[in-house]
């Protein structure tokens, strides 16, 4: 294959899949989420890098969002202004990024599971849009089952089907690879231990899932979730349906006409066969969390339950299977032959592209990072042939590398089935010294708000912009002013936001979903118009100016994590912009483009049929400080011993006040306390025994004073905010009697100030 070419191909492959790619809310409710989908793939593809996989990882999951209605629309009747239930994958999948990166070098073998699982899903979308014959196993597949609700166009089965199940079971196939971590940590200790005694020593460890049982179980809130496919599936009947193992289990020993009382047995038992031979099958975890966390979903929001047993339950067995098919099924006592993709066609498609899928994958095992990566990738991809070629800008992948990968898969799967002709892989090293540099990775963490609620919110801020961009313009022209060729550029190319490119709505939607991250920030949160908090109409000066501050620097990281850089003239054809600068250091005029949206965000939210309050957690901070404040001696350099208010607190008071509320909480609940509403049925506590508030008194305090260190204070004296030091900064059982009662008073008094914010606290049954 020639060089350039197989490279191409890649990027030439996905761009032909979303020619065809058809999506139901675009065209049906007047949405452009294909776009986005697609401007975040592009961009990852020109930087692969985790914080733009995260990008097209909210990106699907948004667009395909559980909500009371499945399909989004605007009908007066779908009043779910807010999603409040947390995205469990996408914590799932967060978790797994920080184990990885966090824990990595404590076992001795692991690479990034993130990246790749991107490039899984990406590679599956070339060889599907390539490659005839899997295309139509795949629909005769679906066209066998009794679902009929999948996504069609004319009457034929749409690209959308697989877009979504391919999605689903490529992205979240490593979610539960944390299980994986943890059991590799404590074998590495274990035998890293044992032998700094004596190399003669040899020590193992399995982990032991005492409550697999309740894990292996779907929260039952409809109680005949399962009864049309029951009904559909009379054999099905003495299954319990509510239990992963026992669904996959149905699906396979359909599939590949197995016995299933054997399988099921060996699914039931699979966690205590992994202790026992000290493996961990982390696909094994991830089909279950992904069952558990839909099937809750699915009862909770829509009638819809076929969406669960046919979509949802086809993605996740091909999740198992992807580890399970080699390991179980081709051994004994069931000993299955290569897999056919007319048995299961995404299981298929995922253990060839998890296999393949080499490329840029970051090393953060102790061993694996002496290891030499494949940085690039060449394909070529028809009806009959499939070809890559590995490319290593230096070093090594050992002897054999790309013969044993293809012996691997043509030995678990059918390649002459789908790839008639050739199925080849080679290796090229490019003798370079200069290897993949490694990426700094921005996570943001931003509350859920529906997608077409983040997309309205993106039309507005764009109209914004076009606003200011029209005044500066109009203001220079009315006073005899020059127009720069900066502002004369913007203002000739201002557009609707539908007439935007993709990656400018893809820009317009990250800075609409750090909304919700950035009124949480100052103690606010979007609530329904019915709320009986009082609403919050406009920032405060020192508000609004942190908020604007805080969106340059989220837009200067998403650039730079992009590929943008600085320069003098804005280039960006090369990725050169003039405003990736530091705050201070921009024009007054490009700062008023991020302070307008944040002075406009009340107006934002109330166009969604929303409004903004302060959250029950600032109403409680607001509280115990003044509580503090009346009853205790005050004495701050720097700071007016007048103050009293709230208010007019330094930031980083405030923040802190809002992270230790949070963290009181999170306390009162290791106490087996609960804060909640106050028209919750439970009966509120009026008071805490002296032991609790000793624990709470003693944690809040060290979670103070490490959350101050973490932020460059240290102790002194006195207290001073611009030497940052605090006479408090000590260890609890330092700390002066006076200091101890004041916390221990202010903590009492809890039950009654939660009483006047609309909260209570009660006891855990």
């Amino acid at each position: 294959m020639e060089e350039n070419v197989g490279k191409d191909n890649f990027r030439k492959y996905i761009d032909e899949f979303f020619d065809r790619l058809e999506l139901y809310d675009d065209i049906n409710n007047g949405h452009h989420y294909k776009d986005l989908i697609k401007a975040g793939i592009d961009v990852f593809l020109d930087k692969e890098n985790g914080y733009n996989a995260l990008e097209i990882y909210r990106t699907f999951f948004m667009i395909y969002q559980i909500t009371p209605q499945y399909k989004s629309d605007d009908s007066e009747e779908n009043d779910a202004k807010i999603v409040a239930e947390p995205n469990t994958l996408l914590n799932l999948v967060n978790m797994m990024k920080k184990y990885e990166e966090s824990t990595g070098e404590l076992v001795e073998k692991q690479r990034d599971h993130l990246i790749h699982s991107v490039n899984v899903f990406l590679l599956g979308l070339a060889i599907f849009s390539q490659n005839v014959n899997y295309r139509r196993m795949y629909r005769e597949y679906i066209l066998s089952t009794d679902y009929k609700n999948y996504y069609k166009i004319d009457g034929r089965i749409s690209f959308e089907e697989f877009f979504y199940r391919w999605g689903i079971a490529a992205l979240f196939h490593d979610i539960g690879y944390p299980v994986e971590i943890i059991g590799k940590q404590m074998k590495k200790f274990l035998q890293d231990g044992v032998k700094s005694i004596s190399h003669s020593y040899e020590a193992d460890i399995s982990i032991d899932f005492k409550d697999f049982n309740e894990f292996n179980s779907i929260i039952k809130i409809k109680p005949d979730f399962a009864d049309g496919f029951r009904n559909d599936h009379p054999e099905s009947k003495f299954l319990d349906l509510f239990k992963p193992t026992d669904i996959m289990a149905y699906n396979i020993s359909k599939e590949f006409n197995i016995e299933i009382k054997p399988l099921l047995k060996h699914l039931n038992s699979f966690v205590n066969i992994m202790g026992e031979s000290g493996f961990i099958d982390h696909g094994f975890f991830s089909s279950i969390l992904v069952l558990n966390s839909y099937g809750y979903l699915i009862q909770k929001y829509t009638e819809i339950y076929d969406i669960f047993y046919y979509p949802i339950a086809d993605s996740a067995t091909a999740i198992l299977l992807h580890n399970y098919y080699r390991n179980v099924l081709q051994k004994k006592p069931f000993e299955l032959k290569q897999l056919h993709p007319r048995k299961n066609p995404l299981a298929y498609l995922l253990i060839l592209c998890d296999e393949l899928q080499e490329w840029n994958r970051k090393s953060y095992g102790a061993k694996d990072k002496g290891r030499n990566q494949i940085n690039e990738l060449a394909i070529e991809v028809t009806d009959e042939r499939l070809e890559l070629e590995y490319v290593l800008k230096g070093g090594s992948m050992g002897f054999g590398f790309s013969q044993d990968k293809e012996d691997l898969l043509h030995g678990i799967l059918n390649i002459a089935s789908v790839f008639k002709k050739s199925f080849s892989i080679v290796t090229r090293i490019e003798h370079e010294n200069d290897m993949v540099r490694e990426m700094v990775i921005s996570e943001i963490q931003v509350p859920d708000v529906l997608m077409r609620n983040v997309e309205k919110l993106a039309i507005l801020i764009h109209e914004q912009y076009n606003e200011t961009i029209k005044r500066q313009y109009d203001e220079k022209i009315e006073n005899g002013e020059a127009v720069d060729g900066e502002l004369k550029s913007k203002y000739d190319n201002m557009c609707s936001y539908g007439d935007l490119s993709p990656q400018l709505k893809i820009a317009n939607i990250r800075q609409a979903r750090s909304i919700p991250y950035k009124l949480s920030l100052i103690g606010c949160e979007m609530a329904n118009l019915n709320d009986e908090r009082e609403e919050v109409l406009q920032f405060n000066e020192q508000e609004v100016l942190e908020l604007a501050k805080m969106e340059h620097e989220e837009w200067r990281a998403d650039k730079e994590e992009s590929g943008w850089t600085y320069g003098p003239v804005r280039d960006d054809a090369n990725f050169i912009h003039d405003c990736l600068l530091p705050w201070d250091e921009l024009s007054s005029e490009i700062q008023q483009l991020d302070i307008d949206p944040i002075l406009e965000i009340p107006h934002y939210v109330h166009e969604l049929g929303l409004k903004i309050v302060e959250t029950k957690t600032r109403l409680l901070s607001v509280k115990m400080h003044e509580f503090f404040m009346e009853n205790h001696d005050f004495d701050m350099e720097g700071i007016d011993e007048k103050i009293v208010g709230f208010d007019e607190l330094p930031d980083y008071i405030k923040y802190t006040n809002y992270k230790l509320t949070d963290f009181i909480v999170k306390k009162l609940e290791d106490l087996d306390y609960s804060v909640v509403e106050k028209n919750a049925p439970d009966e509120a506590i009026d008071s805490l025994d002296g032991d609790e508030l000793d624990y709470l008194a003693m944690t809040q305090h060290e979670e103070w004073c490490a959350f101050r260190r973490n932020f460059g204070w240290k102790y002194g004296e006195i207290w001073d905010d611009q030497l940052k030091t605090n006479p408090l900064l000590v260890d609890w059982e330092d700390l002066d009697d006076q200091a101890r009662y004041d916390n221990l008073e202010t903590l009492e008094s809890l039950p009654l100030l939660c009483s006047q914010v609309g909260l209570k606290i009660i006891k855990n049954i």
